[in-house]
């Protein structure tokens, strides 16, 4: 597997540390490409983060980045022209076992938190820190699983022979689940006892822009809402939405799901997760 890194702002750490966030997106690094860098000033150069409205300086006494296994479902393009061989990942779940790890001015690195699995969720490095909340459960990100005819979340471990299924209240009819100390409910079994495997992938388009619908919910007055985030370069455009800048390249907004057009679901099935050549099946909606 190849070890990826990516800078994650301050906004985002907290997020991850407290709220539980298990999602990253935005642009990304091999580790092994900028393992010189062991400095924030370092860090701020290799990972382009002279952005404007970067909430990142050179001068920083310390920068967070987030080092994760680069996993069959994550979907990169290449972006030309950058001083080190550079990726745009696309709003997707934090893969099992990614590393938080800050930085700091003197070279030295701290460890400050380590994510499990979809089950597991975080786990904070610092003595007395407290226990990060629980982040939503969404069928839109992140693998599916299928088990004993129902769909759950998941995530694939051990090189692809585990799939970790999570649940966010106690099963009714079934047991065998363990309850993790962030408060889900997850259980893990065979690759082989899972008859089906794949991400949705729900992209549509919201006002001529090219989304990703990441999340969906009902709000108080019962209309479905959608959390989006922007594929593709049509940064103007995202601008001019008002969508929020997250970071650079990284725009998303929640939406009346009525407003979303060109609406297409896929099922992706990387090749890993399932017996012969990789799939892809598209039912439009």
């Amino acid at each position: 597997m190849t070890l990826m890194q990516k800078a994650i702002t301050p906004t985002l750490s907290r997020a991850h540390l407290t709220a539980g966030h298990d999602r990253v997106a935005g642009y990304v690094v091999r580790a092994e490409d900028v393992a010189f860098a062991t400095t924030p000033a370092q860090l701020f150069e290799v990972h382009g983060l002279g952005y404007a409205g970067s909430p990142f300086s050179p001068y920083d006494r310390s920068i967070d980045v987030l080092r994760f296994e680069s996993s069959p479902q994550l979907q990169y393009r290449d972006v030309p022209g950058y001083i080190l061989p550079l990726w745009w990942l696309r709003h997707s779940r934090i893969p099992p076992g990614a590393e938080l790890v800050r930085i700091f001015d003197d070279g030295t690195q701290r460890l400050l938190a380590r994510y499990g699995d979809v089950g597991t969720g975080w786990t904070v490095t610092q003595l007395g820190a407290p226990r990060p909340a629980l982040a939503s459960l969404s069928r839109c990100v992140g693998p599916v699983a299928k088990w004993h005819n129902a769909y759950l979340e998941a995530d694939v471990v051990d090189g692809g022979s585990t799939v970790v299924l999570a649940l966010a209240n106690p099963p009714l009819a079934e047991t065998g689940f363990h309850q993790a100390p962030s408060g889900r409910w997850y259980r893990r079994v065979a690759r082989e006892d899972v008859t089906e495997l794949f991400e949705l992938d729900l992209t549509a388009r919201w006002n001529g822009l090219s989304v990703r619908v990441v999340d969906q919910w009902q709000d108080a007055q019962r209309y479905v809402v959608a959390r989006i985030s922007h594929l593709g370069d049509d940064i103007d455009r995202a601008e001019r939405l008002q969508l929020d800048c997250l970071e650079a390249g990284v725009y998303e907004g929640v939406v009346y799901a009525a407003e979303l057009t060109d609406i297409q679901t896929n099922q992706v099935v990387p090749h890993t997760w399932a017996p012969g050549p990789a799939t892809r099946h598209t039912v439009r909606t």
